[in-house]
């Protein structure tokens, strides 16, 4: 058996969906040698790290290499936002034919819709990801959903990729996008503005998060929210590890290490955070 990277030695646990999307975040930000150090084992600034996510219908394998030169090859057609976006619609189970006709707009080629092969690189970093389909998987079964323009444009009810999209969007400070893409068609012609919130209830493993998004405007007091003003990254860190099944104490790390003071046990009955970023404020309550 091979020698365990930093990461399952420092947190006691196997490597996990979080650990696949936070390489690929590392690799966005150009920061080759923090993935080396937290992932390959022994800390070696060279060679190849793999990383695997099984799901009930997905197998996931993704293969780094520290290349000699920069790549230029043909092949290299996806890129690290892709990668995670497809990671993030395989964990929340969305249909098959959705997945395939995303990938597609993206210029992907698929001849197997049961297997897809996405490659990419940043700098000398290749990456290449695997995603087999099992055979067996049951086709989508349909789930009632609203009518915000994402569900009525992808059949399906909004959930933790969506929660993940809001907060790049509010961090981009892109408001009006969050508005127009998730508050309900009735309420964005008629309602008024201050009716225009994003509301819905998303499962993470054994928790369920009420997201809440609202338009803050320059008339409205602004205070410091109860716990602190959580940053838009650490709540994406949160519901990742809480999505992935993570044990309280590493959410609760997680936290303390950005100076929110909470417990493990806090954690681990339910807890709230809270943001308020430009013109955006932002509730996550986690209730287990």
């Amino acid at each position: 058996m091979g020698d365990k990277c930093l990461v399952e030695e420092m947190e006691g646990r196997e490597l996990d969906s979080y650990d696949l999307i936070s390489v690929l975040g590392l690799l966005k930000e150009y920061d080759w040698k923090e993935i080396w150090r937290r992932y390959s084992p022994g800390g070696d600034q060279e060679g190849k790290i793999n990383l695997m996510l099984s799901t009930d219908n997905y197998y996931v394998e993704m293969t780094l290499e520290s290349l000699t030169s920069l790549a230029v090859s043909a092949k290299y057609h996806a890129s690290p936002n892709l990668m995670q976006s497809l990671i993030r619609r395989i964990l929340c189970g969305h249909r098959h034919g959705l997945i395939v006709e995303k990938l597609r707009s993206y210029g992907v080629p698929i001849e197997d819709e049961t297997q897809f092969n996405l490659s990419c690189s940043v700098g000398t970093i290749g990456v290449d990801m695997v995603v087999n389909r099992d055979a067996k998987a049951p086709e989508y079964r349909f789930r009632k959903f609203g009518t915000t323009r994402v569900e009525q444009d992808e059949q399906r009810p909004l959930d933790h990729y969506d929660l993940v999209s809001i907060l790049y969007l509010a961090q981009q400070n892109r408001t009006e996008q969050v508005i127009n893409r998730y508050v309900p068609q009735e309420i964005l012609n008629e309602g008024a503005a201050g009716e225009q919130v994003v509301r819905f209830v998303s499962p993470a493993l054994d928790y369920s998060v009420d997201f809440f998004f609202q338009r803050i405007h320059n008339d409205v007091p602004r205070g410091v929210p109860q716990r602190g003003n959580v940053s838009s990254s650490t709540m994406h860190q949160v519901v990742r590890r809480l999505f992935a099944g993570h044990p309280p104490s590493l959410t609760a790390g997680e936290l303390t290490d950005k100076g929110i003071v909470i417990t493990k046990e806090e954690v681990a009955e339910g807890f709230a955070l809270a943001s308020i970023l430009k013109d955006n404020y932002i509730e996550m309550d986690f209730k287990r």
